[in-house]
Parts: C-alpha cells; sequence; structure tokens
C-alpha cells in the first residue's frame, strides 16, 4: 500500500454518476451487528478483541463481497494513517484514539467495507455518490448476509439486532447523506429547516460527524429512528425528507439568482478568485470557499468547472492527506501553503504529483 499515492485521490466512487449532485454530495449506510453470546468491545480485554477479530477476519474471507478486501489491524498503522481513514469516514474518532484489538476491512474501490470493534462487533458500512441510500443499503445488506452464514449474530425477536447502545437497537441501520446547502444559509431560512428535520426525527450532524462544525454549508442528515419501523420504512422515511431539503435548497438558491444575482455573481467569483490565487489555505477556508464555488457552478456562473474535482478536494486538501502524500508531518503553516497550492493546481487544470520540495513563490 502506497498511502502517499492513495491520499492524492479521493475514493473511486466518487467520481461515479451522482444522482441530486448539486445538492447532495454522498450517501452512507452502516449496519451494526454483534456475535452472539460475546461481550461487546468495551467489556473485552486486548487479548480477547484480538482473538475475536481474527474470527470476523477468517470469515469474511469467505464472503464473496468481501474477499478481495484489504485487511488492517488498526494497532499496526501510525496515528497519522488512521487519521487519513478518519478523514475518508472509514473509520471513526473512536477507532483512531483506541487502535488495540480493532480492524478495518476494505474493498478495493473503498465502496464498502467493515469497522471490527468499534461500538459493536461490526460496523458494516456502503458509501456511494450523490443520492444513493438504497444502492448503498443492498450493498451493506449483502455483507451482512454473507458474514451471517458464518458469524452468528445476536438478534432477539423483540428487540431486532442486539446492539451496544439502545439508540441502534432493531434495525440497526443508520443511513445518512452529506447535503450542501448554501441557499438555506444566504437567505437565512437555514435554521428552520434543520429543525423542522429534527423534529421529523432525523439527525443532523456536521461534516466530520457528531459535534464536529458545519464548513462550506455541509452538514451530515441521518435517521434518529432504528426501532419499531423496518429498514425499508427507515429508508424511505429518509429519502422523503433529504427530497423535501433538496426542493427547498433548489428553490432558496433560485430566489438568490433572481433578487441578489449581482451579490451572488460577486460572491462566487470572488471565491474563485482566492482559491485560483491564494498562497495559504486553511481547512475551514478551503472548505467555505469551495463551497461557494460549488454554488456558482449549480447555477452556471461558473461554467466549465468539474464538479467531480471539487468534491474530490473536499477530501484530499484534508490534514492528514496532505502530510501523507509529502510524506512527513508538517506544522499548520506549512499545511495551509500546500493545500492552496494543490487546490490551484487542480481549479486550473495543473495537477500533478506532491512535490516535498516548496516552490519559490512559497518559500
Amino acid at each position: 500500500m502506497n498511502w502517499g499515492e492513495w491520499a492524492r485521490r479521493a475514493a473511486p466512487w466518487w467520481e461515479e454518476d451522482a444522482p441530486y449532485g448539486d445538492v447532495v454530495l454522498s450517501s452512507r449506510v452502516r449496519l451494526a451487528r454483534n456475535l452472539h453470546g460475546r461481550r461487546f468491545p468495551h467489556r473485552l480485554g486486548e487479548d480477547e478483541l484480538r482473538r475475536l477479530r481474527e474470527e470476523i477476519h477468517d470469515a469474511s474471507l469467505l464472503c464473496p463481497s468481501l474477499q478481495q478486501a484489504r485487511w488492517w489491524p488498526l494497532e499496526e498503522l501510525e496515528e497519522l494513517q488512521r487519521r487519513f481513514l478518519l478523514e475518508r469516514h472509514l473509520i471513526s474518532h473512536e477507532l483512531v484514539e483506541g487502535a488495540m484489538g480493532r480492524g478495518l476491512l476494505l474493498v478495493r474501490d473503498e465502496a464498502h467495507g467493515v469497522m471490527v470493534h468499534e461500538e459493536d462487533h461490526l460496523r458494516i458500512q456502503a458509501f456511494g455518490a450523490g443520492l444513493k441510500i438504497r444502492e448503498t443499503y443492498e450493498m451493506a445488506k449483502r455483507s451482512s448476509d454473507e458474514l451471517g452464514e458464518s458469524l452468528k449474530f445476536a438478534r432477539s425477536p423483540r428487540l431486532g439486532w442486539i446492539t451496544a447502545c439502545p439508540s441502534n437497537l432493531g434495525t440497526g441501520l443508520r443511513a445518512s447523506v452529506l447535503l450542501h446547502l448554501p441557499g438555506l444559509m444566504l437567505t437565512g431560512d437555514l435554521e428552520k429547516v434543520l429543525t423542522s428535520l429534527r423534529v421529523l426525527h432525523v439527525t443532523v450532524r456536521g461534516f466530520w460527524g457528531e459535534g464536529t462544525p458545519a464548513p462550506g454549508a455541509l452538514f451530515q442528515v441521518s435517521n434518529a429512528v432504528t426501532m419499531g419501523l423496518s429498514e425499508t420504512q427507515i429508508l424511505d422515511d429518509l429519502l422523503h425528507h433529504v427530497r423535501k431539503v433538496i426542493s427547498v435548497e433548489k428553490e432558496a438558491r433560485s430566489v438568490l439568482l433572481r433578487q441578489q444575482a449581482v451579490a451572488l455573481n460577486d460572491r462566487v467569483w470572488r471565491a474563485w478568485g482566492i482559491l485560483t490565487n491564494a498562497r495559504r489555505l486553511n481547512t475551514r477556508e478551503a472548505f467555505e470557499l469551495l463551497g461557494e464555488v460549488r454554488l456558482g457552478t449549480s447555477l452556471d456562473l461558473l461554467p466549465g468547472v468539474d464538479e467531480t474535482a471539487l468534491r474530490s478536494l473536499l477530501v484530499i486538501t484534508q490534514a492528514a492527506h496532505l502530510q501523507l502524500a509529502e510524506g512527513r508531518e508538517l506544522d499548520a503553516r506549512r499545511r495551509d501553503e500546500i493545500r492552496a497550492r494543490r487546490v490551484r493546481e487542480v481549479l486550473t487544470g495543473k495537477a500533478g504529483p506532491f512535490s516535498t520540495r516548496p516552490r519559490k513563490d512559497e518559500e
């Protein structure tokens, strides 16, 4: 595994067709499963965690959907590599900090895999570009069914799938979409829409998960209820709510274009000018400006900008990605310089492999 090469590119699935891609960046489904008769991970010692982890890995080798997956015992990775996996939403904060006895299975295209011993014994997950909740669910369910042929999962006739946290009981299903909502933010209607979602039992989080900010008007929304409904009902409800948000976001963008065309054009082109000329960009500033440019491309104010490149920049300009691509740890100032350079190169079509030597304009 060449981590430097990996860090220079977003996951292959980002380049696939993205339904409603002007508002929905990605979809993700996670299924929580635990082994029958085994204590939850937080109650296991290191030796038990390792033995059970190997049992799960051995079972994965019998699964057609996971046979070619990469396998990492997470304590064998450096912290920077684990932070890189976190930035790609492949593992959680808990697995970065507590790696011993934990693991990650990941198929080659990064579209699905399994977190081992996060909160539950298995967190089976799948990803897709745009609004692909049903497709990602089917992908995760296939792996769950295959693993269930070798591993006996804990299930109650009354409670459904048994999980470490009661909030996941029942289906063990968490489906989420990453939304870009700059129109609602600029019209001042965002908080009203997000409050409505919470009332409808939809969880709203920031870009990096619970308790994190939402730079660039990026929000994760997911189902809050896992019990008392079938998987199909949960997915249908979430899709219904997401489509409502898509509709009001598009209407907000249309209002801005009709009523504030000059101000909107100025905002978008200023963002483009900074991104293509800046010599330093911190993470939040880059996300905010990339969000402005994405808004401009969706309204044809910036024709010819590659939408896939904009999505990729949200991934590859994060701190761990930049450092692995450079092959060394970097302080914040140097990361900001390299981030700015990478953004300039990608947006102006001059992107190439990173260089560990600073350019003259960055010395």
